[in-house]
């Protein structure tokens, strides 16, 4: 039986997911510590609208802007502001994409992909982005559904979260035996931490597992010897190396498994505003076409609105793997995942995952990229 910490209830407390949130202390949103406290950011004005010409979609089936609709509709986008900080979206809204498809998008930052959902379980948003792990975890507690993947491994982000250990005396993955590994709560990392250890022949049986819930309490906790070692990932990474004694020791790679994201909407928004949803999908489509030569662009805005370290984020834009749609290797992951952490007591009740999904409007706005058939 896994000691990882259990999904708190998302009606009164808010857990955390994915990847870390270094930066959203500097954000001016959400405190990391209160993350329920997700407030609603203004919607920067779009400096220059991207028409199909200067973006085409990375699909072919992504059909060119018709005429902005007269009434648009507004759509309460919940955003984590972990690992990546969910950059498509904020391209997207910056760029005038979201406008383009009739889409009035209101941006809210959390922290993790696990504050997003538990902001849908409470109906403060319509949208959410959350890893595989947290989605899972969450979708049997509430009426909503997944509409696309968001992203996907890449050899890139195979490597871009690390094992990060503090101590002369942890020098190799094995010296993790007896110490302490710290572990966001409700996150990806607890899977993560799972499969890293089994494949370096370590029992969870030998090591404490210490919860936080935000990445500056895993700093502090690092540094004062209450964790000896935890997972950093993407941009973040450096600021964990900051810390006196710390080295990598490891990276995901050795896990042998991966960490992809994906896009939940609430079921009564998916049945009454399906086209708004599609909409939302082809504005991702055209923004992640649009990052390949605008790198240093998408790095203004991820500083803009998160301080994410421009130099950082130039350094990992290509571990992020942005996706949308939705292939039968993304079902067969969640399927895989969903099985381990039934296999392992951290999901109780199990569930229909088929019944889980709602691809209608992706298929409907962009055939080309939806393969899976239930």
């Amino acid at each position: 039986m896994s000691k990882f910490v259990k999904i708190r209830n998302a009606a009164s407390i808010v857990v955390l997911t994915s990847a870390f949130a270094l930066a959203l202390a500097g954000c001016g949103s959400d405190n990391g510590n209160n993350s329920n406290a997700g407030t609603a950011s203004s919607a920067a004005p779009a400096s220059e609208s991207v028409s199909p010409a200067a973006s085409p979609s990375a699909s072919e089936s992504a059909s060119p802007a018709a005429e902005t609709p007269k009434e648009k509709v507004k759509v309460r986008i919940a955003l984590d502001t972990a690992a990546g900080g969910s950059l498509q979206f904020r391209l997207a809204e910056e760029k005038g994409l979201f406008d383009k498809y009739g889409i009035d998008a209101e941006i809210s930052n959390f922290p993790y992909g696990i504050d997003t959902l538990n902001a849908l379980l409470v109906g403060r948003a319509d949208t959410g982005t959350a890893a595989d792990y947290a989605l899972l975890n969450s979708l049997n507690k509430g009426d909503f559904k997944v509409a696309s993947a968001l992203s996907r491994e890449t050899p890139e982000s195979a490597t871009s979260t690390v094992v990060i250990a503090k101590g002369d005396d942890i020098k190799t993955p094995q010296d993790l035996k007896g110490k302490k590994l710290g572990v966001a709560k409700g996150t990806v990392f607890e899977y993560v931490w799972s499969k890293y250890l089994e494949s370096i022949g370590v029992a969870e049986s030998d090591v404490k597992f210490v919860p936080y819930s935000s990445p500056d309490e895993a700093m502090v906790g690092l540094q004062k010897g209450q964790m000896d070692a935890v997972l950093g990932s993407g941009v973040f990474i450096d600021k964990f190396l900051s810390i006196k004694g710390t080295k990598v020791i490891g990276d995901l790679a050795d896990a042998g498994t991966d960490i992809t994201a994906y896009f939940a909407v609430t079921s009564d928004f998916l049945k009454k505003n399906p086209d708004a949803v599609g909409g939302i999908l082809k504005a991702l489509d055209e923004a992640i076409a649009y990052i390949p030569g605008h790198e240093e662009e998408l790095a203004e805005i991820a500083f803009k609105e998160l301080k994410l370290p421009k130099d950082g984020v130039l350094k990992t834009i290509d571990q992020q793997g942005y996706a949308v749609g939705f292939s039968h290797e993304d079902y067969d992951h969640l399927k895989s995942m969903k099985q381990f952490i039934l296999d392992r007591g951290i999901l109780k009740d199990d569930y229909d995952l088929n019944a889980k999904l709602d691809l209608e409007p992706a298929k409907q706005a962009l055939p080309n990229l939806v393969s899976y058939q239930p």
